[in-house]
C-alpha cells in the first residue's frame, strides 16, 4: 500500500489535504551571508548585529537581511509552532519541509511542531547548494552519500527514528560535485520512489538549469517524480538595471516553465508574499502579481496536472511575528485570486491537494 512519510510516521495520501509544497520551518541558511560582498554598513542607521526588530525592517527588506544572523535563524520551536498554527487555522493540512542537510535544523523540534499543530510535516534528506555543505559532506564519496540518504529514509535522521519522506537536490553555480551528488540522489529516488525537488535560482544560468534536467532524466527518474522549484525566477528579469533601462523587458516569459512541463516534470511556483528584495545588490524580487500571471497562464494552457505552490518561508522577516505573511499567503491570497481569475475549482484542487498527494506518495 502506498504511503507518505511524515515526521510522525506514514499516512495514506488521502490524509494529506491542502498542502504547501515548498517551505522551511526548522532552518538556518546563514551561510548565505558569506556569499555577498560586504557593503559599507557605517552609514546605516541600524545595527545589523542586533536581533530583528521593527525599526530595522525597512533596511532588512532591501537586501541587508543577508548580513543579519538573527534573520536567518528559524530554530525557535515555540515561534515556529505558532507560525505553523496560522497555516492550520487557514485550512492548511500539510507542509513539505524542504530543508536539506546543510541548512536543516532540529528534526525533533519539527516533530514536536507537527504534534502540537496537527499539521502533517514531511522532512527532507538530500543536499542544498555546495556552499552550505558541512565538512562531513565535503569528505563524502558518492557511495558514502548514497548510504547517508538510505539511512535517513529507512532508519531515521540525526540519530532519531524520524524518517525523511522527500529528497532535496540543488545547484547554485552547478559545480561538478553538485551534479555528482544529484545523480546519486536520483539513484536513491529510483530505488525508493520518493519525490525529488530540484532547486535552482535566478543566479543559476539557463545552461546549468537545462543540464540539471537532462542529467536527472538520463539517470532514469520518472518525470512525474521530479519537481523543479522557484520557477517564478524565470518569469521576469530581476536585474534592476535591465528593468530600468529597458522597459521593453517587462514581459512575462514562460519558456523555461513550458520546457520543463513539456518534458513531463512538475514545477513549483513559490515565494508568495516575500517581503524583501536585493536592491542593495542590484536585484529585486518577482512581485506576486507576476507570479500569479505566470501561474494563471500555465493553468489556462492546460498544465494544471503538473503544478504545485508554496510559500518558501526561510527568513525571520518572512514570518508573521516579524511582519511577513508567514505560511498563510498561498491560502489567503493565491487561492482566492485564482478563483477571481476564473480558474476552475477542479484545477485549484489539483494544485493544492491532488498533485501533492500523487507526487509524494511512494
Amino acid at each position: 500500500m502506498k504511503k507518505i512519510m511524515t515526521v510522525c510516521g506514514p499516512i495514506p495520501a488521502s490524509q494529506l489535504g491542502v498542502t504547501s509544497m515548498h517551505d522551511h520551518i526548522q532552518v538556518n541558511a546563514g551561510f548565505y551571508k558569506s556569499l555577498f560582498n560586504q557593503k559599507n554598513h557605517d552609514l546605516l542607521p541600524i545595527d545589523l548585529t542586533e536581533p530583528v526588530k521593527m525599526n530595522n525592517l525597512s533596511y532588512l527588506h532591501h537586501g541587508y537581511q543577508v548580513y543579519s544572523d538573527d534573520n536567518w535563524n528559524l530554530t525557535d520551536v515555540d515561534l515556529m509552532e505558532k507560525e505553523v498554527s496560522y497555516f492550520k487555522n487557514m485550512g492548511g493540512q500539510t507542509i513539505l519541509e524542504t530543508s536539506a542537510p546543510g541548512i536543516r535544523r532540529n528534526i525533533a523540534g519539527l516533530q514536536r511542531i507537527s504534534q502540537i499543530t496537527k499539521v502533517n510535516l514531511i522532512a527532507s534528506t538530500g543536499f542544498y547548494v555546495e556552499e552550505s555543505w558541512s565538512e562531513r559532506f565535503c569528505q563524502m564519496t558518492i557511495e558514502d552519500f548514497i548510504t547517508f540518504l538510505r539511512q535517513e529514509i529507512e532508519e531515521g535522521i540525526d540519530g532519531t527514528s524520524i524518517k525523511a519522506g522527500h529528497i532535496k537536490t540543488a545547484i547554485l553555480k552547478g559545480s561538478e560535485l553538485e551534479f555528482k551528488f544529484g545523480a546519486a540522489a536520483i539513484r536513491v529516488a529510483n530505488e525508493t520512489g520518493l519525490l525529488v525537488t530540484a532547486h535552482t535560482s535566478s543566479t543559476t544560468t539557463p545552461s546549468k538549469r537545462r543540464m540539471m534536467l537532462k542529467k536527472f532524466l538520463a539517470e532514469g527518474i520518472k518525470p512525474e517524480k521530479l519537481l523543479f522549484c522557484h520557477l517564478q525566477f524565470s518569469f521576469f528579469p530581476t536585474d534592476i538595471k535591465t528593468v530600468v533601462l529597458d522597459p521593453a523587458s517587462w514581459k512575462l516569459n514562460l519558456d523555461w516553465a513550458k520546457e520543463l512541463l513539456d518534458s513531463g516534470v512538475n514545477i513549483c511556483i513559490d515565494l508568495f508574499g516575500s517581503p524583501y528584495d536585493m536592491e542593495v545588490f542590484g536585484r529585486f524580487d518577482i512581485p506576486d502579481m507576476v507570479k500569479m500571471a505566470g501561474l494563471v497562464s500555465l493553468i489556462k494552457d492546460g498544465y494544471s496536472d503538473q503544478i504545485v505552490i508554496g510559500n518558501d518561508i526561510y527568513q525571520k522577516i518572512m514570518t508573521r511575528r516579524y511582519g511577513g505573511h508567514g505560511y498563510c499567503r498561498i491560502l489567503d491570497f493565491v487561492v482566492p485570486t485564482l478563483r477571481q481569475m476564473g480558474i476552475k475549482e477542479e484545477d485549484i484542487e489539483k494544485i493544492i491537494v491532488e498533485n501533492p498527494a500523487r507526487m509524494l506518495q511512494y
